[in-house]
């Protein structure tokens, strides 16, 4: 058999460096004697050409960083590793730009890959139906969930012929109709000769797609051999682990990572070897102190006024012909007048700074929450006047949005029913129906009421076993607020990101229906309902 991925003596260590200038400082002045981490020590083996490996071990033991050498993403410290042939990472969201959509990624890793526009295009429709996410594969990655990123992934590495293929965990986000269809796929390769790389916590999946195992165990190789033989001493390693007490887990853990650090001994140079050529790695000191020279220039260029190329002449150019004045500042100018407007308008800031004066030098005792409507009365570049509550207030101008352009959707408020507390769930209905009603109908109706105040003087009546609040707000119950929610995403509402204004970590966001304004919060777990005013 011909022999594909040969791992002769590999280890890869990484320095831990208590702060960031230390890391710095060891790049130009490697210290041989400083101790490291070693994620993989002294692992060999070989893997010939149609095999199926798999990669077993508990959590830290080395086998994404495995992964990551038989993929090429990571160099070995130590040791050799000799390849016959290309190899394609499969893990979820690998090689995936989260800000490209999943047509754009497609062509971008078939490019990376050395495919041409011609082949990406007679392969784009295969790998668009593998994926089967739908119409999501012109939107964002980002807004993926887990397993449509694992999907996409698989599908572009699947299609695009690898010589060999590394599988790190992909599958384990899938339905069980993808799982087949990738195990299928899999199973195609096999026949046709390729090697596989499997790395899972799933013995079954295990069992049923490899030929032989490596466990690795703390960074080592503790056992390479049939799938049935490795397997079964796994087991029984795992059974006395879960058999031991917290305090003895601890200690056999601390033990064995105490072991993993130590000082890089002087081996072989590392390099890999393809068709018989041999690459060195090398200059790395070298490299990063041109690109250090280069960012401090473009640093320095942030702050001056004169261009990049004065700086990197050290004041060659002419200063006469490069300097621009500086206009006169707004602020000295005085604030313009502010014009009167009626406008709706959202709030973006998480959360909204609310001053008294127009100077915006008094703060107000309470901030307004992402995703409040608020009225715009009057504004002008610098400042913006809003009425919230009966009361004027003025906030910045890039802390809102207006309403009109968020796009209105057919959203419906049932949409959300399966996503609210069990404790409301029931009621959930009856509870809406009360929007928009007078206080003193829910007060009549309702008889476990607690009164409480909001930061902003509001009266808000307050249902505790059913995890509801009603915002009142000119005598109205103009808002209801759900808490302890499920979590919920836009992808899960069938929703798109241009569709959805979102907070800038990304846990909080507002959609737009024909009567309400929903607002998400999935980080205080509240789902806020009130009506478009």
């Amino acid at each position: 058999m011909k022999l594909k991925v040969s791992f002769r003596n590999v280890s890869k260590q990484y320095v831990l460096y208590k702060k960031q200038s230390d890391k710095i400082k060891g790049l130009f002045f490697p210290n041989k004697n400083e101790k490291g981490f070693f994620a993989v020590r002294d692992v060999s083996f070989d893997v010939y050409e149609g095999e199926t490996i798999g990669f077993v071990g508990i959590n830290g033991s080395g086998k994404s960083t495995m992964s990551n050498l038989l993929a090429k993403i990571i160099p070995p410290t130590s040791g050799e590793i000799d390849m016959d042939g290309q190899p394609s990472l499969i893990a979820i969201a690998a090689g995936l730009n989260n800000q490209l959509s999943g047509k754009d990624n497609i062509r971008l890793k078939c490019l990376m890959m050395g495919l041409t526009n011609k082949e990406i295009d007679e392969l784009y429709e295969k790998i668009v139906e593998f994926a089967d996410i739908g119409d999501f594969i012109d939107q964002p990655v980002k807004s993926y969930s887990s397993g449509m990123k694992s999907r996409l992934g698989f599908a572009i590495s699947a299609h695009i012929d690898p010589d060999i293929l590394i599988i790190d965990e992909a599958l384990s986000v899938g339905d069980q109709t993808f799982y087949q269809k990738c195990v299928d796929r899999i199973t195609e390769f096999k026949e046709q000769g390729k090697t596989i790389f499997f790395v899972s916590h799933s013995i079954s999946q295990i069992q049923k797609i490899c030929d032989r195992v490596a466990w690795m165990h703390y960074g080592e190789l503790r056992m390479f051999d049939d799938t049935k033989k490795v397997v079964k001493e796994y087991k029984e390693f795992v059974d006395w682990f879960n058999k031991l007490s917290k305090k003895e887990k601890k200690e056999y853990q601390l033990k064995h990572k105490e072991g993993r650090k130590g000082v890089q001994k002087a081996e072989k140079v590392t390099r890999y070897q393809e068709d018989g050529k041999r690459r060195s790695f090398f200059g790395p000191a070298f490299q990063v102190t041109i690109l250090t020279i280069l960012t401090i220039l473009l640093a320095l260029s942030m702050f001056s006024d004169r261009p990049l190329r004065t700086l990197v002449t050290f004041g060659a150019s002419s200063s006469n012909k490069t300097e621009v004045l500086q206009s006169t500042s707004p602020h000295n100018q005085g604030a313009s007048d502010l014009k009167k407007v009626d406008r709706q308008a959202i709030v973006m800031a998480d959360p909204m700074t609310v001053y008294k004066d127009q100077a915006m030098k008094k703060k107000a005792a309470f901030t307004l929450p992402f995703g409040e409507q608020v009225q715009v009365v009057a504004e002008n570049k610098q400042t913006v006047k809003i009425r919230t509550a009966n009361q004027t207030y003025f906030v910045k101008p890039t802390a809102l949005k207006n309403e009109d352009q968020l796009k209105q959707l057919s959203i419906q408020q049932g949409q959300f029913n399966s996503y609210v507390s069990p404790a409301s769930a029931a009621s959930y209905e009856y509870l809406l129906s009360f929007l928009g009603k007078e206080e003193s109908v829910l007060l009549q109706r309702m008889h476990t009421l607690n009164s409480v105040k909001s930061d902003q003087g509001e009266n808000i009546q307050r249902l505790v076993t059913e995890k509801t609040d009603y915002v009142i707000h000119q005598g109205q119950a103009d808002t209801i607020v759900f808490r302890e929610i499920m979590p919920v995403s836009p992808s899960t509402l069938g929703l798109t990101e241009q569709n959805v204004w979102r907070n800038e970590k990304q846990t909080k966001f507002v959609v737009k229906g024909k009567n309400n304004l929903f607002v998400i919060n999935n980080e205080q777990h509240t789902l806020t309902i009130s009506a478009i005013k």
